[in-house]
C-alpha cells in the first residue's frame, strides 16, 4: 500500500484548489497523511536561529521524515500573487534536511533519500496561470533534492473572469483527472 502525503497549502475554507485536490485524492489508494500547513504550529520560516539549528544538527526533521517516507505526494496550492502561499515554501525549506531527505556524495552530487516517485501539483487561479511561478519551482526542487522526476500539474485558471463559468472550468479539470487515471 502506498503512503500518500497530502500537503495542503490552501487557506480559504471554500478553496477551489482544495476541492480539486480532494477529487484527485479519491483516485489514489493508500495510507493518507494530511498536512494542513496553516495549522502546523512547528512550521517555521528559515531564519538565523533555524539556520544555526541546521548547522549544528538540532533542526526539526519532522517534515523531511514525512516526505522521505511518502510514495506519492499531492500538493494543493492556490496561485496567489504570481506564486503559491508562503507556507508551502516554508514546508519545502523544512524538508530540505541533508541526511534525511537527501545527501551529497564526495563529488558534491545530490542523492535523494526519499521513496516518492510521483508528485501531483493541484492549483487554481482567478486569472491566467503561469507555471514558471510556483509549479516549476516545486517540480525542480522535487527533482533535484528529492529524486522525483514524475510531476503532474492539474490546474484550473481564469476562474474569476466575468465572462467565464468557474464551475464548468472546475468540472473540466475533474474530467482531466478522471482521464489521467483511466
Amino acid at each position: 500500500m502506498d503512503n500518500i502525503l497530502f500537503v495542503n497549502a490552501c487557506i480559504s475554507e471554500s478553496s477551489r484548489t482544495l476541492r480539486l485536490a480532494r477529487y484527485l485524492l479519491n483516485h489514489i489508494e493508500g495510507q493518507l497523511t494530511q498536512l494542513e500547513l496553516q495549522n502546523e504550529d512547528d512550521l517555521l520560516s528559515l531564519d538565523q536561529n533555524q539556520l544555526h539549528q541546521r548547522e549544528n544538527g538540532t533542526y526539526s526533521t519532522k517534515y523531511a521524515q514525512l516526505l522521505a517516507s511518502a510514495d506519492i505526494v499531492v500538493v494543493a496550492a492556490p496561485f496567489y500573487d504570481l506564486s503559491f502561499p508562503s507556507l508551502l515554501k516554508t514546508f519545502v525549506e523544512m524538508c530540505c534536511v541533508q541526511g534525511v531527505a537527501f545527501s551529497y556524495d564526495a563529488m558534491g552530487q545530490c542523492h535523494s533519500l526519499c521513496r516518492a516517485k510521483k508528485v501531483f501539483y493541484v492549483t487554481t487561479a482567478g486569472g491566467s496561470f503561469d507555471p514558471r511561478f510556483g509549479y516549476e519551482y516545486i517540480k525542480a526542487v522535487f527533482s533535484m533534492f528529492f529524486g522525483v522526476d514524475d510531476c503532474t500539474l492539474f490546474m484550473a485558471e481564469n476562474l474569476d473572469l466575468f465572462d467565464h463559468d468557474p464551475e464548468a472550468i472546475l468540472q473540466q479539470t475533474e474530467v482531466e483527472m478522471d482521464t489521467y487515471f483511466e
